[in-house]
């Protein structure tokens, strides 16, 4: 059963005391949270609702995070302009790390894991972050109702190619290097 959630805050952040606590705990997260900001250009998610079913485990010294994402999304037709809508459903795998315990490694690459964040003097994971980048990469860019949308006015504004051949007219003040004429042999 999915609980709604309107304030996210401190409901997305773990301490990492919790997690080291028990350890061989999977922390489960099914719950419903608002988001605000979820939206790029034309395409937004609606009250920035999503519905997460998510597992929290610590593993050594880094956190796993993984499941699913889902939200619905609107936008307008690139074409026409018509109000159109979707639904997303991601599958998420991530990981965090505490910079601070690698920095002294050549390869640790600090870009392929989220850091641990210090909220209330102590190490956490913030999971607002994972879910908001994985939305909003996912929300469509230019979204098209159908690709045989036409748009407002096909015939001004034509979506399709003329696949018609049209004789091409030479531009006459280029016409004067139709002359030049080239050695094949330019040897010397």
């Amino acid at each position: 059963m999915m609980t709604i959630n309107k304030s996210v805050g401190k409901d997305l952040i773990f301490p990492l005391t919790l997690l080291k606590r028990r350890p061989e705990k999977i922390h489960h997260v099914n719950k419903e949270v608002s988001l605000d900001g979820l939206e790029i250009s034309t395409a937004r998610v609606p009250e920035g609702r999503v519905g997460l079913d998510l597992t929290v485990e610590l593993s050594r010294e880094e956190v796993l995070v993984a499941g699913k994402v889902v939200a619905s999304w609107s936008a307008e037709c690139r074409r026409c302009v018509e109000e159109i809508s979707g639904q997303l459903e991601l599958s998420i795998s991530e990981i965090f790390l505490s910079v601070n315990q690698f920095k002294d490694e050549v390869n640790f690459n600090v870009e392929d894991a989220f850091p641990f964040k210090e909220i209330d003097g102590e190490e956490a994971i913030d999971l607002e972050e994972v879910v908001r980048d994985s939305i909003l990469l996912a929300l469509p860019f230019s979204p098209l109702c159908s690709e045989e949308c036409q748009g407002p006015d096909p015939q001004r504004f034509p979506t399709q190619a003329n696949t018609e051949k049209k004789d091409f007219e030479k531009d006459p003040r280029w016409a004067v290097l139709d002359q030049l004429k080239f050695d094949k042999d330019n040897s010397a």
